[in-house]
């Protein structure tokens, strides 16, 4: 079978899960499930052609773990190649000439900077290993699945692509919020993945059929990119110490069409699905056409959380300009020093304004764009969910920077310079971002419209050669200072319209520079863009908290036919009605300006205030009244959907550095501890992300923590209980917090507070993990988490409440 042959023909099957059917054939291992690939190699063979007899076209490798990241937790790291290419290998034997042979690509089990500690690079490097040894092997293409930080997936895509030849399938993972662990929708998702040249896209595991088809019809509404769904078998519960999935084949074959009419050309399984739930989805898809859908026309940017298009037949978009340090001392100050305060800020009120996109530009004399850049557009990421334009001329900068940002940017900018195609038309391609293409070159502006659209045009051919698409292209019509040159505004209005007419590209504009050098500059800004509105202008580049130029923006859109049923004008009308000019409440009160700070995840800042608040507050009382009640309103922000991990961590890291100035002016005498909290990944489970938060946040509220890491034996866990209570730590006090993110290693956890109770140790339980639940929970003895947050919640109120039960 061959890919290219089949690929948009019918629709395909994959196979189902792996690691429920080498639980079913009864081995138990202490080493990494790759290792099998070589161990029980017969076993692996059989499984999968066991899937090719159920009717799968595309089988998946055994290597979801089988980076050097996650190889190292069991010692392996030096045995990549070869336990990723027997693994293909037993694939493509099992396969013979019937089915195509996918290598599974999963995640590191580390977080990408700047959450986490492992830098995009290095990821790339990991994944690179990987899929030489797939080429090696003789696969069909690679599966990257179970993505939850999008970044990730990026670098693992990156990686392929630059090794190898093989295309690429891209899968996330989402929450029951239907966002990843780090924030992103279906729709950010499905716009981040498209732009990085994917062959399909779509999501797998996290969810059963029901969620994944709730995926599937956000995704839909943004991308016309084929999908590819593999659900769970429902979501695990445990039965008589054994781990079930609920839904029976009949049930995955009914979403399977479900998700084929919306515009799947493949579907699956993930955990718990085996060769007869494919088997009766195999047969329910066999009539079933290929559905192609059209999408909005036109760019498509994303940030965590939004989608903005921009072209013929969208609403005009504006893109805030004020954070760019032109003209503006106190962020000139704090790019000097290396803060983020006043970007921060910014970024809030120009979005609440109601920018679409935010520009940031760092640039100026003594700055380290290539530091700092990525510094600010993360600290901007933070605050808002729209998506970002990255303003500079420095080409390493603004690749330091699409490295750390979420969703899809846009480039501002490349000219027809052949320097600046060179660098920024690759970085555009490599990075799934777009370009705003300025139309001059080493010979200067030129002084026609025709001039500007030949280059234009020249870097839009250049740009289509090296694989950018038309759609990811917007062109500056170049605003040109009217004081300066009468005719340039004109100039300037018929290169929009020339564009649009000869190049059908989208147009933006800096419409301020119209005005430089005038008096009442606003009352020009506002004409001119009116009048640019109606040549056509796709994205104005101005101040949103100007009220002129919004007001502008919307009734101009209105005359020029551009808001039908005036929908947009009426919308920002009411809203406009009675609002008032924000003021700077509270912004001297150093408490609130504190308070603030761990809000909106303001390390610097947070640091400074407490320093400034120790002259004349007590430490404790800084503790108990700014900082764990800013934590608890985070809290309050992440359970309402308004903050996801990214802030979550931010906040907690501006907490700690505040609390680290208040532990110092204690010097040395400890404040009263909360409670103490031992925690740790049961044995046999290497997954740590998720305890670590709850660690982090467990310490940022005045808890205790021992971390005894992953993989750890129930025998240290009880010891170090043991260890404490005889040392006469109140067991009151007390709690033993386990997580476990397989299946396979959910009942170590019973094992745990089973030998806690037999050894007579009265400590609280608390277990969490993405396959644990509240029943589970109930059934062996403890309590549960759902998120760390709610871990908080949980250890508060059992070591505030002494009578409770202790399990």
């Amino acid at each position: 079978m061959n890919l290219q042959e089949v690929w948009g023909t019918r629709i395909l099957c994959l196979d189902g899960a792996m690691g429920t059917m080498i639980q079913e054939a009864g081995i138990t291992f202490t080493t990494a499930p790759e290792y099998l690939n070589v161990s029980h190699s017969q076993l692996i063979y059989e499984i999968h052609k066991a899937y090719v007899d159920a009717g799968a076209d595309i089988i998946e490798t055994n290597t979801f773990g089988g980076n050097r990241a996650k190889l190292a937790n069991y010692h392996l790291e030096g045995e990549v190649y070869r336990l990723n290419k027997a693994a293909v290998e037993l694939a493509r034997k099992a396969a013979e000439d019937r089915a195509l042979v996918a290598a599974s690509m999963g995640p590191t089990g580390k977080f990408l900077e700047p959450v986490g500690d492992l830098s995009f690079s290095q990821a790339v490097e990991i994944f690179k290993e990987q899929a030489l040894a797939f080429q090696e092997g003789g696969a069909d293409l690679v599966m990257v699945e179970t993505m939850s930080d999008i970044k990730e997936a990026k670098a693992a895509i990156i990686a392929v692509k630059e090794v190898t030849r093989l295309p690429v399938f891209a899968l996330a993972t989402f929450q029951e919020d239907m966002h990843t662990l780090l924030g992103m929708s279906p729709e950010t998702v499905a716009v981040t993945l498209e732009a990085m040249g994917v062959m399909a896209l779509g999501a797998n595991c996290s969810l059963g059929p029901e969620g994944l088809l709730e995926v599937a019809k956000r995704m839909v509404g943004v991308t016309s990119m084929p999908l590819v769904f593999m659900p769970n078998a429902g979501l695990p519960r445990l039965e008589d110490n054994k781990t079930v999935f609920p839904a029976t084949p009949q049930e995955m074959a009914h979403y399977a069409r479900k998700l084929v009419e919306l515009g799947a050309w493949v579907v699956g399984g993930c955990c718990g699905s085996t060769p007869t739930h494919i088997k009766e989805m195999v047969q329910a898809l066999q009539d079933q056409p290929l559905v192609k859908r059209e999408t909005p026309p036109g760019m498509k940017l994303a940030g965590r959380r939004q989608v903005v298009f921009i072209g013929e037949g969208h609403f005009p978009v504006v893109i805030g300009e004020r954070i760019n340090p032109t003209g503006k001392k106190d962020f000139q100050a704090e790019l000097r020093s290396g803060k983020t305060a006043w970007a921060r800020e910014m970024a809030r009120r120009q979005v609440e304004a109601g920018a679409h996109l935010l520009d940031v530009n760092v640039g100026m004399p003594g700055v380290d764009e290539e530091r700092v850049l990525p510094m600010v557009a993360t600290a901007v990421q933070t605050q808002v969910d729209c998506p970002l334009v990255l303003d500079s001329t420095n080409p390493q900068a603004i690749e330091k920077a699409l490295q750390q940002i979420d969703g899809k940017v846009l480039i501002n900018s490349v000219s027809g310079d052949e320097r600046s195609m060179e660098a920024f038309l690759s970085l555009a391609h490599r990075y799934g971002a777009a370009l705003l293409i300025l139309p001059l070159d080493k010979k200067g502006i030129p002084s026609t419209p025709q001039g500007r659209v030949a280059i234009a045009k020249r870097v839009t051919e250049k740009a289509l050669e090296v694989g950018v698409t038309g759609n990811d292209l917007i062109v500056d019509g170049l605003t040109m200072t009217v004081s300066a040159q009468a005719q340039g505004p004109k100039i300037t209005l018929e290169t929009v319209r020339t564009i649009k007419r000869k190049l059908g590209l989208p147009t933006v504009l800096g419409v301020s520079n119209v005005s430089f050098g005038l008096p009442d500059r606003e009352v020009v800004n506002a004409t001119f863009l009116a009048m640019a509105i109606e040549a056509g202008l796709d994205a104005a580049i101005i101040n949103p908290n100007s009220k002129r130029m919004m007001e502008t923006l919307y009734a101009g859109a209105l005359l020029a036919g551009r808001d039908p049923q005036a929908a947009k004008y009426l919308e920002v009308s009411h809203k406009g009605e009675g609002k008032r000019e924000e003021k700077d409440q509270g912004i001297h009160d150093p408490k609130k300006v504190l308070f603030n700070a761990v809000l909106h995840g303001d390390e610097d800042l947070a640091r400074e205030k407490t320093q400034e608040l120790l002259r004349e507050t007590v430490p404790l009382e800084i503790s108990n009244t700014i900082l764990i009640p800013a934590m608890e309103e985070v809290g309050r922000r992440f359970e309402s959907n308004q903050y996801f991990l990214p802030q979550v961590m931010a906040s907690a890291a501006a907490m700690q550095a505040a609390f680290a100035v208040v532990k110092e002016a204690m010097k040395g005498k400890e404040g009263p501890v909360r409670g103490t909290v031992i925690m740790a990944t049961v044995e046999g489970d290497i997954h740590d992300i998720g305890k670590n938060i709850v660690c982090t946040l467990l310490e940022n509220h005045g808890f205790h923590v021992i971390d005894l890491g992953k993989n750890v034996p129930r025998e240290k866990i009880v010891t170090k209980a043991k260890e404490l209570l005889e040392e006469g730590h109140p067991p009151e006090k007390l709690a033993v917090g386990l997580s476990a993110l397989m299946t396979t290693t959910m009942t170590e956890m019973k094992k745990v507070i089973e030998t806690l109770k037999d050894e007579g140790l009265q400590v609280f339980t608390l277990i969490g993990g993405a396959v644990v639940t509240p029943e589970y929970a109930r059934e062996i003895g403890a309590h549960y988490a759902k998120d760390a947050i709610e871990a908080i919640k949980v250890v508060e109120s059992l070591m505030k409440n002494e009578s409770n039960e202790k399990h």
